[in-house]
């Protein structure tokens, strides 16, 4: 058993468990150049708040108190990654678009993810970040994240059949974003494709292997500058379900 006086302490443990795991799997949170304790001072002030506010029930019996921190750990990072997951499709849709227009080739390393990442794809995951700030989605996810509480009182998540299908749910939604993302380059490099390799049939002489790569950069890039704001629009429109996204999820968790 533990001791009664220990609740206010044991309250706060509780509600930082999942704070600090969401704030290290959400977006832009979870960036590497945000320091640890900057994360953990963000996380204590949140928690805080919530516990300040009431309604955070504690059990006495340590085996059951454990049991509700790793599953609180569970709910953090399952919410986190649900909203990271939008980002990712970003991420992807410009990995598309790299490997069809060859600049797949010139893939930089990332320190934020100690990964490999191709040019376009590493500018479409800083634009989903502006645009995320742009439109407060951190203050939508830290709201989402406090009222989490209310729908999901502290150690009482369930993981079951319905989460996964709002893992389903969002995988498709991110995936759709990806292939709305890089449609119009893709369609143009497609059509690229096809004229190259008739005007190589047509003039045996010509070396379209090496005039392909150029080729297919420049257009690329020129239409992404020119469909540059219907994908901002295209971004624009899903981030901000943002905070639907998080309530679906956290409300698929309710007990």
């Amino acid at each position: 058993m533990i001791a009664l006086g220990l609740a206010p302490w044991l309250q706060l443990l509780l509600v930082l468990a999942r704070v600090l795991s969401f704030l290290t799997s959400a977006p832009l949170f979870n960036r590497r150049q945000i320091p640890a304790l900057s994360k953990i001072g963000l996380g204590v002030m949140l928690s805080l708040i919530v516990v300040v506010g009431g309604g955070v029930p504690v059990e006495r019996d340590f085996g059951v108190f454990v049991s509700a921190i790793v599953l609180e750990v569970a709910t953090g990072l399952a919410a986190g990654l649900v909203a990271n997951w939008l980002f990712a499709s970003f991420q992807m849709g410009g990995a598309l678009m790299d490997q069809q227009a060859g600049f797949g080739m010139a893939a930089i390393f990332d320190p934020t993810t100690f990964g490999q990442v191709s040019l376009l794809s590493n500018l479409f995951l800083s634009l989903s970040l502006l645009l995320f700030l742009e439109l407060n989605g951190h203050h939508l996810a830290l709201l989402a994240l406090l009222r989490s509480f209310a729908v999901v009182p502290a150690g009482s998540a369930v993981l079951g059949a319905n989460w996964a299908q709002v893992v389903l749910a969002v995988l498709a939604g991110a995936m759709s974003l990806t292939l709305r993302l890089a449609a119009p380059v893709l369609a143009v490099l497609a059509i690229t494709d096809i004229t190259l390799g008739m005007l190589g049939r047509a003039v045996p002489q010509l070396n379209v292997l090496m005039l392909a790569l150029p080729v297919k950069a420049g257009v690329a890039l020129l239409v992404l500058a020119a469909v540059s704001p219907l994908i901002l629009g295209v971004g624009d429109a899903f981030i901000t379900r943002l905070e639907a996204l998080l309530a679906y999820s956290l409300g698929a968790m309710s007990p």
